[in-house]
């Protein structure tokens, strides 16, 4: 749960309209629907790993979604990523790539973003 709260949160500090799963309200121009996938956990130290796949979709330009993944991949680095403190430990977030998506639709673009994250639990 605290990687969702904490995405969600820099969603609203990059100002980019975000939705869980699906989006319910009117649709907008651009939109990123987030979703993730975790990965089995063969540690001890309560660490746990899990994908972030942010979906951007417009009827706007390629240069609408490519600006907003740039915003991304600064605010998440490959490399240090952000970090910060949770409720239940740490986390930290990287840019791992994107990858434009077909749409089959002429004039609707859509590209995915893939970021890593890492969560400790009880680590500050």
């Amino acid at each position: 749960m605290d990687k969702l709260k904490f995405l969600n949160e820099q969603m609203k500090i990059l100002q980019i309209p975000y939705a869980f799963m699906e989006w319910t309200d009117k649709v907008p121009t651009t939109y990123w629907i987030g979703e993730y996938s975790e990965s089995p956990t063969g540690t001890e130290d309560g660490a746990e790993e899990s994908t972030f796949i942010l979906t951007g979709t417009t009827r706007s330009s390629w240069l609408d979604l490519e600006e907003t993944k740039e915003k991304i991949k600064n605010h998440f680095p490959s490399v240090g990523g952000l970090r910060a403190k949770t409720n239940s430990g740490s986390i930290a977030v990287f840019y791992l790539s994107s990858i434009p998506v077909p749409t089959d639709v002429a004039d609707l673009k859509r590209i995915q973003i893939n970021l890593e994250i890492k969560e400790w639990k009880g680590i500050e």
